[in-house]
């Protein structure tokens, strides 16, 4: 691609595009847009990642306010802020240094997002970004789309949870946070674009949506996996949460890009769950298609009501869905189908999902990163096909402290679907983890009632509960490690304690004395 021509680095012309966008408010007075000062390090929320020459965006939040860090963002050369009203009133009456401009928008949130796309060239409109939201499903959805796109021709980047692609390479995401800030995701962006990818998949989550981080990328389309109850700690509701899911239809406007490339905007919708209706109905409602996807009963891809069948590498029904998601996309836009399938057959998937330990042990080791009642049914299920006639699934999970408390009683009732469950810490961050660990157990108890006592224990040791589950395992059973998946800590009050499912998992099947091989 073509170098981008930017002529004017300055806070007038930044002051030029907030007022475009209408989030300069009128009280910022007229002569700085005059201002010709340069910027030569982008922009910032986190005080801490403030460089000299930079732009402070002052945001109140639900534990701090950032006009209380403005004073260290001065300090390490920030040249003007961008506030509210009421912060910028705060930041004008602080004793001692503040910055020399303070520039006043009606939406703090919003003018981040638009200032962080304007300091890197815009680079959404340059690519085919493609937002893949739902309450599950939404990494290995966009690992597939990824590698079905750059099978059909369209070199696809990859924004995910678990792993990113910038140019073809891949890398690890060891984070626990799936959409970043507007800054470092326009970043991200921009890297993509500047290594060559000519469309980028980016997991879009309710919390990048509801918090405004995308709210100034151009999408090409929309794929939506799944809805249910989840992120209620910042949410409150589930219409809450429904309704920052359904922003995306409104932002699959396409970019310059996908109208280049004559992609029409699109929304990848699974008709047959009867969830995801008022997202058909608010794609119709904004004149986006929306393309069917499902799996035939048996195992056949339907993508928009075509039947394709697919041996995937990935087992179960839920990845044969998120598998149709991402191929019903390409179908639609008319791209090569015959690559893509083959590529989307082979591909592993990511880290931490449906992640097989194979050390030559005559049962099954499974890693997922289910985490809410959802998922882990389905994850379940997944064990379940690999399970032997008469094998079992021996399950190992917990819930976050510090989040949707509804996720616990959730966990509680799908656990019992399976015929031995160890609870153990999950990431009990500053929450009791026996208070954690009852919710869950009270849950399960209130669904098998006595029979808890002899399928359920909680170990709150997770590598201890590991052990336990593998140790009792016999030839044809499962044992499925849920709820860490591809995360390379356990967050406790105390701070982050170095952690690999994976890695443990194998560690306690050679302990056992089984050869260590994939």
């Amino acid at each position: 691609m073509s170098a981008q021509v930017r002529p004017e680095r300055t806070i007038r012309a930044l002051v030029a595009r907030l007022r475009d966008r209408g989030l300069l408010h009128a009280d910022a007075a007229e002569v700085r847009a005059e201002t010709t000062q340069e910027i030569t390090s982008g922009v910032q929320s986190d005080s801490r990642l403030m460089r000299p020459g930079g732009i402070f965006v002052a945001i109140r939040g639900a534990r701090a306010n950032g006009a209380e860090f403005s004073a260290e963002a001065i300090a390490r050369g920030a040249i003007a802020t961008l506030a509210e009203p009421a912060e910028a009133e705060l930041m004008l009456k602080a004793p001692g240094d503040r910055a020399p401009l303070v520039i006043t928008v009606t939406h703090a949130r919003r003018a981040l997002a638009e200032a962080a796309a304007w300091w890197e060239g815009d680079p959404s409109e340059e690519l085919i970004v493609i937002g893949v939201t739902g309450t599950d499903g939404k990494t290995t959805t966009a690992t597939f789309l990824s590698t079905a796109l750059t099978a059909a021709g369209i070199s696809a980047g990859l924004l995910s949870t678990a792993i990113a692609r910038v140019g073809g390479v891949q890398r690890p995401t060891p984070m626990h946070q799936t959409t970043p800030e507007a800054p470092a995701l326009q970043a991200q962006l921009e890297e993509s674009r500047r290594a060559g990818d000519r469309a980028v998949v980016a997991e879009t989550t309710s919390h990048g949506l509801a918090l405004d981080r995308v709210a100034s990328i151009s999408y090409a389309a929309g794929v939506f996996t799944n809805f249910g109850s989840d992120h209620l700690d910042l949410h409150g509701t589930i219409d809450a949460y429904r309704a920052a899911k359904l922003q995306l239809i409104s932002r699959i406007t396409g970019s310059d890009a996908s109208r280049a490339a004559g992609l029409a905007p699109l929304a990848v919708i699974r008709r047959a769950d009867p969830a995801l209706a008022p997202f058909v109905a608010a794609a119709d409602a904004a004149g986006v298609r929306v393309v069917d996807f499902d799996v035939a009963e048996d195992g056949a891809l339907l993508l928009d009501g075509a039947r394709h069948v697919v041996k995937l590498r990935m087992p179960g029904r839920i990845n044969a869905l998120n598998a149709a998601a991402a191929l019903a996309l390409v179908a639609a836009w008319g791209l090569p189908l015959a690559p893509a399938i083959a590529a989307v057959a082979e591909e592993p998937g990511p880290p931490g999902r449906s992640e097989r330990v194979a050390c030559g042990q005559p049962f099954s080791v499974i890693v997922d990163f289910a985490h809410n009642g959802q998922s882990l049914e389905a994850a379940i299920q997944v064990a379940r096909s690999l399970a032997t006639p008469d094998g079992r699934v021996l399950l190992v999970t917990g819930a976050a402290g510090e989040r949707d408390a509804g996720r616990r009683s959730a966990i509680g009732r799908a656990c019992t679907e399976a015929e031995r469950v160890w609870i153990a810490d999950e990431d009990p961050r500053g929450e009791s983890p026996d208070v954690i660990a009852a919710a869950i157990y009270a849950a399960a108890e209130a669904n098998v009632g006595a029979a808890v006592k002899d399928r359920v224990t909680v170990l709150h040791d997770r590598r201890a509960a590991i052990g336990a589950a593998i140790g009792e395992a016999r030839p044809g059973d499962v044992v499925l490690l849920a709820g860490k998946g591809h995360e390379r800590t356990i967050e406790r009050s105390g701070g982050a304690e170095e952690w690999d499912e994976v890695r443990v998992a194998t560690e306690v099947l050679t302990s056992l004395g089984y050869p260590q091989h994939t």
